[in-house]
Protein backbone atom coordinates (compact mmCIF):
# COMPACT_ATOMS: atom_id res chain seq x y z
CA UNK A 1 0.00 0.00 0.00
CA UNK A 2 1.56 3.29 -0.90
CA UNK A 3 0.59 6.53 1.08
CA UNK A 4 0.25 10.02 -0.37
CA UNK A 5 2.11 12.76 0.59
CA UNK A 6 -0.75 14.48 2.77
CA UNK A 7 -1.35 10.79 4.48
CA UNK A 8 2.56 10.48 4.88
CA UNK A 9 2.25 13.83 6.80
CA UNK A 10 -0.98 13.19 8.89
CA UNK A 11 0.99 10.16 10.04
CA UNK A 12 3.93 11.69 11.31
CA UNK A 13 1.65 14.41 12.60
CA UNK A 14 -0.12 11.58 14.47
CA UNK A 15 2.78 9.64 15.74
CA UNK A 16 3.58 10.33 19.44
CA UNK A 17 7.29 12.60 19.76
CA UNK A 18 10.01 10.31 21.69
CA UNK A 19 10.04 11.66 25.47
CA UNK A 20 13.16 13.43 26.58
CA UNK A 21 15.02 11.76 28.76
CA UNK A 22 18.65 12.44 30.91
CA UNK A 23 21.40 9.77 30.32
CA UNK A 24 24.31 10.07 33.48
CA UNK A 25 27.66 8.98 32.67
CA UNK A 26 28.51 5.37 33.94
CA UNK A 27 32.19 4.73 32.52
CA UNK A 28 35.65 6.95 32.73
CA UNK A 29 36.49 7.39 28.97
CA UNK A 30 40.61 7.67 30.10
CA UNK A 31 41.39 4.20 31.85
CA UNK A 32 40.73 3.49 35.55
CA UNK A 33 38.71 6.06 36.81
CA UNK A 34 40.57 8.16 39.56
CA UNK A 35 38.46 10.42 42.09
CA UNK A 36 37.93 13.29 39.78
CA UNK A 37 36.30 11.15 37.36
CA UNK A 38 34.34 8.57 39.84
CA UNK A 39 32.45 10.76 42.13
CA UNK A 40 30.34 11.86 38.53
CA UNK A 41 29.18 8.69 37.59
CA UNK A 42 25.72 8.04 37.85
CA UNK A 43 23.19 10.54 38.38
CA UNK A 44 23.31 13.28 40.80
CA UNK A 45 23.80 11.67 44.49
CA UNK A 46 25.89 14.16 46.41
CA UNK A 47 29.36 12.86 46.26
CA UNK A 48 31.10 15.52 44.39
CA UNK A 49 34.78 16.01 43.79
CA UNK A 50 37.27 19.20 43.15
CA UNK A 51 38.55 19.99 39.69
CA UNK A 52 41.68 22.49 40.00
CA UNK A 53 42.72 23.60 37.20
CA UNK A 54 45.07 20.53 36.26
CA UNK A 55 42.26 18.18 37.23
CA UNK A 56 39.54 16.74 35.23
CA UNK A 57 36.35 14.50 34.91
CA UNK A 58 36.40 12.06 31.65
CA UNK A 59 32.96 10.34 31.28
CA UNK A 60 31.06 8.53 28.41
CA UNK A 61 28.35 5.51 28.04
CA UNK A 62 25.81 7.24 29.05
CA UNK A 63 22.70 5.52 30.68
CA UNK A 64 19.31 6.39 31.35
CA UNK A 65 18.21 7.75 35.43
CA UNK A 66 15.50 7.14 37.15
CA UNK A 67 14.68 11.08 37.37
CA UNK A 68 12.47 12.39 34.68
CA UNK A 69 13.32 15.43 32.39
CA UNK A 70 9.47 16.93 33.73
CA UNK A 71 10.75 16.17 37.02
CA UNK A 72 14.50 17.91 36.73
CA UNK A 73 11.85 20.65 34.70
CA UNK A 74 9.98 21.35 37.37
CA UNK A 75 12.58 21.52 39.84
CA UNK A 76 14.91 23.66 38.07
CA UNK A 77 11.86 26.23 37.49
CA UNK A 78 12.04 25.57 33.36
CA UNK A 79 9.15 25.55 31.06
CA UNK A 80 7.67 22.24 29.78
CA UNK A 81 9.72 21.15 27.09
CA UNK A 82 12.97 23.03 27.87
CA UNK A 83 15.49 20.16 28.51
CA UNK A 84 14.87 18.76 24.81
CA UNK A 85 16.61 22.11 23.80
CA UNK A 86 20.13 21.43 25.20
CA UNK A 87 22.31 18.95 25.12
CA UNK A 88 24.74 18.17 28.30
CA UNK A 89 23.34 18.92 31.62
CA UNK A 90 25.59 19.05 34.89
CA UNK A 91 25.50 19.36 38.66
CA UNK A 92 28.00 20.60 40.90
CA UNK A 93 27.87 20.91 44.51
CA UNK A 94 28.41 24.64 46.38
CA UNK A 95 29.48 23.66 49.74
CA UNK A 96 33.11 25.19 49.03
CA UNK A 97 31.95 27.82 47.35
CA UNK A 98 28.26 29.07 48.63
CA UNK A 99 28.81 32.77 47.48
CA UNK A 100 29.24 32.36 43.81
CA UNK A 101 25.84 31.60 42.20
CA UNK A 102 25.88 29.57 39.32
CA UNK A 103 28.23 26.87 38.12
CA UNK A 104 31.54 27.50 38.06
CA UNK A 105 33.78 28.71 35.33
CA UNK A 106 35.12 25.34 33.71
CA UNK A 107 36.70 24.30 30.44
CA UNK A 108 34.25 21.67 28.28
CA UNK A 109 35.27 19.28 25.39
CA UNK A 110 33.31 16.77 23.54
CA UNK A 111 33.47 14.39 21.14
CA UNK A 112 31.84 11.51 19.36
CA UNK A 113 34.99 10.02 17.56
CA UNK A 114 34.42 12.15 14.79
CA UNK A 115 33.76 15.99 15.88
CA UNK A 116 36.10 17.51 18.70
CA UNK A 117 34.54 20.57 20.21
CA UNK A 118 35.76 22.36 23.16
CA UNK A 119 35.00 25.43 25.45
CA UNK A 120 35.87 27.91 27.94
CA UNK A 121 32.74 28.95 30.06
CA UNK A 122 32.97 32.05 32.02
CA UNK A 123 30.88 31.53 35.23
CA UNK A 124 30.50 35.37 35.64
CA UNK A 125 29.17 35.93 32.32
CA UNK A 126 27.46 32.60 31.67
CA UNK A 127 28.78 32.48 28.32
CA UNK A 128 31.94 30.94 26.63
CA UNK A 129 35.37 32.63 26.81
CA UNK A 130 35.79 35.23 24.35
CA UNK A 131 37.93 33.39 21.68
CA UNK A 132 36.38 30.38 23.01
CA UNK A 133 33.65 28.16 22.27
CA UNK A 134 31.93 28.79 18.94
CA UNK A 135 28.49 27.05 18.58
CA UNK A 136 28.38 26.51 22.30
CA UNK A 137 25.48 27.94 24.43
CA UNK A 138 24.76 27.99 28.05
CA UNK A 139 22.56 28.30 30.89
CA UNK A 140 23.30 27.97 34.73
CA UNK A 141 21.23 28.13 37.81
CA UNK A 142 21.04 27.06 41.91
CA UNK A 143 19.14 24.92 43.95
CA UNK A 144 18.84 24.42 47.60
CA UNK A 145 20.10 21.33 49.24
CA UNK A 146 16.51 20.77 50.11
CA UNK A 147 15.15 20.93 46.90
CA UNK A 148 18.45 18.73 45.40
CA UNK A 149 17.84 16.00 48.32
CA UNK A 150 13.73 16.07 47.16
CA UNK A 151 14.74 15.23 43.49
CA UNK A 152 17.20 12.85 43.84
CA UNK A 153 16.46 11.30 47.11
CA UNK A 154 18.04 11.60 50.82
CA UNK A 155 21.38 11.59 49.40
CA UNK A 156 23.04 11.97 52.84
CA UNK A 157 26.27 13.23 51.51
CA UNK A 158 24.62 16.11 49.65
CA UNK A 159 26.01 19.46 51.70
CA UNK A 160 25.51 23.08 51.00
CA UNK A 161 23.38 23.97 47.96
CA UNK A 162 23.84 23.05 44.16
CA UNK A 163 24.32 24.07 40.98
CA UNK A 164 23.61 23.09 37.42
CA UNK A 165 24.34 23.85 34.06
CA UNK A 166 22.75 23.17 30.42
CA UNK A 167 25.16 22.89 27.24
CA UNK A 168 23.95 23.29 23.82
CA UNK A 169 26.60 21.78 21.79
CA UNK A 170 28.33 23.53 18.76
CA UNK A 171 26.65 21.85 15.01
CA UNK A 172 28.91 18.36 14.15
CA UNK A 173 28.96 17.03 17.46
CA UNK A 174 26.55 13.84 17.65
CA UNK A 175 24.64 13.60 21.25
CA UNK A 176 22.74 10.69 20.29
CA UNK A 177 26.36 8.48 19.39
CA UNK A 178 27.75 5.79 21.40
CA UNK A 179 31.17 6.97 20.98
CA UNK A 180 30.16 10.18 22.98
CA UNK A 181 32.27 11.31 25.69
CA UNK A 182 32.40 14.35 27.75
CA UNK A 183 35.78 16.34 29.48
CA UNK A 184 35.07 18.65 32.49
CA UNK A 185 38.07 20.84 33.72
CA UNK A 186 39.03 23.52 35.97
CA UNK A 187 38.68 26.92 34.38
CA UNK A 188 41.55 29.09 33.02
CA UNK A 189 44.29 30.22 36.10
CA UNK A 190 43.02 33.74 37.39
CA UNK A 191 39.09 33.72 36.71
CA UNK A 192 37.19 33.45 39.92
CA UNK A 193 35.25 30.49 40.58
CA UNK A 194 37.80 28.47 38.66
CA UNK A 195 37.45 24.91 40.27
CA UNK A 196 34.06 23.45 39.69
CA UNK A 197 32.67 20.34 42.45
CA UNK A 198 30.92 18.53 39.71
CA UNK A 199 28.56 15.72 41.07
CA UNK A 200 27.14 14.36 38.11
CA UNK A 201 26.96 14.71 34.23
CA UNK A 202 24.59 13.81 31.81
CA UNK A 203 23.20 13.42 28.23
CA UNK A 204 19.54 14.87 27.31
CA UNK A 205 18.31 12.43 24.62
Amino acid sequence: MRLTFPALCALALATPALATTVHWASKPADGPPGPTTAAVLGQPDGLATSISFYAASHVRDFKPGKVSAAQLEKALRLPAGELGKWDIIAFESKAADPAAPGFDSSMWMASDMKVLASAVYDGRSGKAAPGTGSGWSFRSGSMTNAEFKALFGPAPRAFGDFAWILIKLPPGVDKASPNLAVWLGGGPMGVPGNDPAPDAIGVIR
